[in-house]
């Protein structure tokens, strides 16, 4: 049989293993209520320990009785089965692509017992004692030449553990089986790690059968340099670029899913030998959405996948000419959207209004009762939408009365809170979740006021009299403080998706008032934080699709429906309900289409006890958004805390990547949120971003997403990367140098500046501040630039001296700018450009 081998080095990772997938098992427990008091936001800081499911309590103390046994692994190779409990898996080659963890991430609805099994061997050229440290958030068990060794089980949800142990290893090959466990809740980080801590060379060998190990190494290789040449594309062919390394040709599997968890669509392509770029289909074909594709290569008995990223748009399915009239696009709106929107129950309900394919109709909404029925997590986003269904379908002849009492069963039989027992792993703690599920609860009793809701054992009138207690609460500490997940173009949208639900359905008075005042304040923000229709800003929440994926944002298309501007696309979440509400947003265009010579500046606060203060600075040309000095040094999440747009595809932001696995399941991630958060400071169209990482973070490099493409002109010189598209620039600039990407699916659009304390300033421009890109170039560099201890001094050719430093004040020709402790409402500034 053939080995694989790659070496194994002082203080690195073990992750070259065979595994055999996940074998699942859903979890029944005895239903049970939760108690939790405080902000219900506090986990974003703290933590999800802070709500720790009590069923988990219940899983880890049987799993901690039963003594785990190891499998027989006599037939363990590459495409070899492994038969497990009820189920049968393959044997395949971990290709961990950056990863230190041998991870299986994922996302799952209900609790699900999660095991999965891990084999490799260590050959050491005599017989030693090894030291190892080994990291998970659920349990290992792991055996050693076949005597188990060590049983680490802190079952800590999301939050890693880590153990060092001693192996004695003897010359030769050394068995490594591992089997690790958790148990699922809704995202859940289901991997080990284990690291090599001794001063000898080791090696990783892996059984391959009859394939040639020379060959899977070019394969991997050419797979790691593979890349698309922009993350959007809106027209024409999608091609990967890939060197197929073989004398024979190789097949790729593709597989296109818009959402993470849901529909996909499947592709295949064969890879000639010399081929320099395979062509996947045209964008037309391949459908509207920000894409997680999966490529698999299936070579003999060994299969390689990598996740890669692309934002597609296919613009000439969008009507090109924008109505004037509101009312007008709403119909647009409602037309694309039953036609190409995602196959959910919002669009479903767009494509009953039309009388098209009811029996289309009728199946998603089966599958939404079953989604609804089993208490899926995120079940609350599609509930929201069945009782606007309902509303305006029950009394017709579209649909068989047994769907009906289908609805209602399910509507009567939901648990609208943690205070209700259940054995699920809803997330209620969010303000997007809280909000929907207090709206569903209102709306279920409203409707069946007299009916018995079986889990809380109540009257649907109690229902709603405890829903408007909640929902009052609700919107009046969003009044009070605005949102903890500022600015989230990712869940915004469930918000409006609320507020549209209790504006138009509910028919308490007081309430419909305050969901108007929310929508209203809502589409303020989003006016004041978009640039042209697309909110690309600062977030307190967000993930790369949404920081990518403007044209497919659902913001962008709540905004062009109300103003006419960003895009028209297929997101269903608000723009389904904003399409045929009776809500129009107040009139805040000067506020999104600025002047020919106007700037904005917006400062705000939002979150309790003076969580984040924001500073948003935009003109025509460009926008410049920043969570000023939010958390300097703390562990970040899924924050985005500067942002630089100039176009839909022009934009730049600067992180600390919070694992250095691309696209992979961490929050933080590669390039969503910071692994440890900045210092920034911001004037007007400069901010001034400083990094210190902690010593006991392995990830010792920032870096700056900067699409090259995006530009029609760039310049990268010394430590600046200059940027030009149409009358717009940008300048950057890192203390510790700028190094490009040249290769894998991060090509010509990553800027990587190595160290711990690090210095960036983020420049945007314009050809009214300076005549020309030349010249912009040119002031920029000559400009002086001083580092004194952490202070940083930069004599702006604009705006003058600005100093900026970790712990001081942030002064701009030595006047204090007072950043911070800004109002809910805001602070807002406009004036004209002053010529240069």
């Amino acid at each position: 049989m053939n080995q694989i081998i790659y070496p194994l080095n002082h203080l690195k990772p073990i992750n070259r293993w065979l595994v055999a997938g996940t074998f699942e098992e859903e979890k029944s427990f005895k239903k049970i209520t939760m108690d939790f008091t405080g902000d219900l936001n506090r986990w974003l800081t703290e933590g999800f320990a802070v709500f720790e499911n009590p069923n988990r309590k219940e899983f880890i103390e049987a799993e901690l009785k039963v003594e785990k046994q190891r499998i027989d692994q006599s037939e363990v190779s590459p495409g070899k089965s492994l038969s497990y409990q009820t189920s049968t898996k393959t044997w395949q080659l971990y290709f961990p692509w950056k990863n230190k963890k041998i991870e299986q991430s994922g996302f799952w609805q209900q609790p699900t017992h999660l095991q999965s099994w891990a084999i490799t061997n260590i050959r050491s050229n005599k017989a030693q004692n090894a030291t190892f440290k080994l990291f998970t958030c659920g349990s290992v068990n792991l055996w050693v030449n076949g005597e188990k060794v060590l049983q680490f089980s802190p079952y800590t949800r999301n939050e890693e553990k880590n153990i060092g142990f001693e192996v004695m290893l003897r010359e030769g090959d050394n068995e490594f089986l591992v089997l690790s466990e958790d148990l699922a809740e809704r995202d859940t980080l289901f991997y080990f790690r284990m690291d090599y801590l001794g001063t000898e060379d080791l090696e990783m060998v892996l059984p391959i059968g009859d394939t040639s190990s020379d060959d899977i190494h070019l394969l991997e290789e050419a797979l790691k340099n593979a890349y698309f040449p922009s993350d959007v594309l809106t027209s024409g062919e999608v091609s990967l670029y890939f060197d197929n390394p073989l004398a024979g040709q190789v097949q790729l599997e593709c597989e296109f899913k818009t959402e993470w968890w849901g529909e996909k669509k499947e592709l295949n392509r064969i890879v000639r030998p010399n081929c320099e770029k395979v062509i996947l289909g045209e964008v037309e074909e391949l459908g509207m959405g920000n894409v997680l594709l999966s490529i698999n290569i299936r070579y003999q008995s060994v299969v390689l996948k990598k996740n890669m990223f692309l934002q597609l748009y296919p613009e000439n399915l969008v009507p090109q000419e924008v109505p004037d009239h509101l009312q007008v696009r709403k119909q647009q709106a409602s037309s694309f959207i039953a036609k190409y929107g995602k196959k959910d129950i919002h669009r479903a309900y767009l494509l009953a209004k039309t009388g098209d394919d009811l029996e289309l109709v009728e199946l998603i909404v089966r599958d939404t009762l079953q989604v609804i029925n089993a208490r899926f997590d995120c079940s609350d986003f599609y509930f929201n939408q069945l009782f606007r269904f309902w509303a305006d379908f029950h009394d017709t002849e579209l649909f068989e009365e047994s769907l009906w009492e289908e609805c209602k069963q399910a509507i009567l039989n939901y648990r609208y809170w943690f205070d209700e027992p259940g054995d699920d792993v809803m997330w209620f703690f969010s303000e997007n979740h809280a909000l929907l599920f207090h709206t569903c609860e209102y709306l279920a009793g409203q409707l069946f006021p007299n009916e018995i809701f079986p889990n809380a054992n109540i009257l649907g009138s109690v229902h709603v009299e405890r829903a408007k207690v909640r929902l009052k609460k609700w919107f009046e500490k969003f009044n009070d403080e605005g949102l903890a997940e500022w600015n989230s173009s990712a869940y915004i949208p469930i918000n409006v998706m609320g507020f549209l639900q209790v504006y138009d359905l509910v028919n308490d008075l007081e309430l419909k008032n305050a969901a108007k005042q929310a929508l209203d304040t809502t589409f303020r923000l989003m006016a004041l934080n978009c640039h042209n229709g697309y909110l690309s800003c600062s977030h307190g929440r967000i993930y790369e699709k949404e920081l990518k994926g403007n044209y497919n944002n659902a913001t962008t298309s709540l905004l062009w429906i109300a103003y006419g501007k960003g895009t028209l696309n297929n997101s269903t979440f608000a723009a389904a309900a904003l399409s045929m509400s009776e809500y129009e947003p107040p009139d805040y265009r000067s506020l999104i289409g600025l002047c020919a010579d106007e700037n904005v500046v917006f400062k705000h606060h939002q979150g309790t006890k003076g969580f984040v203060d924001l500073y948003t600075y935009k003109n025509r040309f460009g926008l410049l958004s920043s969570a000023v000095e939010y958390r300097p040094g703390g562990s970040g999440y899924s924050e985005h805390v500067v942002h630089s747009t100039l176009s839909p595809e022009a934009i730049v932001w600067i992180n600390h990547p919070g694992e250095e696995t691309e696209l992979g399941t961490g929050r933080p991630s590669f390039w969503a949120g910071n692994g440890q958060l900045p210092k920034v400071d911001q004037y007007q169209d400069i901010a001034f971003i400083h990094y210190k990482i902690d010593p006991e973070n392995e990830i010792d490099y920032t870096h700056a997403y900067f699409p090259l493409t995006a530009f029609e002109q760039v310049e990268i010189t010394g430590n600046w990367c200059f940027g030009k598209i149409g009358d717009s620039y940008i300048a950057l600039y890192a203390k510790n140098g700028l190094i490009l990407q040249t290769e894998g699916q991060n090509k010509k659009r990553e800027l990587i500046s190595i160290g711990r304390e690090n210095k960036w300033i983020l420049r945007n421009s314009h050809v009214q501040q300076f005549a020309s890109f030349s010249q912009f170039i040119t002031s920029i560099k000559n400009a002086e630039l001083k580092h004194i201890g952490e202070e940083f001094i930069f004599h702006d050719p604009i705006h003058g001296k600005a100093q900026s430093s970790w712990e001081g004040p942030f002064t701009v020709n030595d006047v204090i700018q007072l950043n911070s402790d800004q109002k809910t409402e805001g602070a807002l500034e406009k004036w004209s450009f002053i010529q240069n």
